[in-house]
């Protein structure tokens, strides 16, 4: 199970970031899935699964950043 691992250092990673970090961590995976979206149009996209584990990496990032934000206004 390499991708068990591999999504438990990423969260672990994500844990250990600030809300800035996380906002920049945000708008890069964004851009990610922009391209992904438009190689995909282009019929140049090769493994269509990077759409779902992109925005799965987003949403991981909206609640760390939740967390976050939750700690900074107690």
């Amino acid at each position: 199970m390499p991708d068990n691992k591999q999504a438990k250092e990423s969260r672990e990673e994500l844990i250990s970031l600030d809300a800035a970090a996380l906002r920049a961590r945000l708008e890069e995976e964004k851009k990610t899935l922009w391209t992904d979206k438009f190689a995909l149009g282009k019929r140049s996209l090769e493994d269509t699964s990077r759409l779902a584990k992109t925005r799965k990496r987003i949403a991981r990032i909206h609640t760390y950043l939740r967390q976050a934000e939750l700690k900074e206004s107690k």
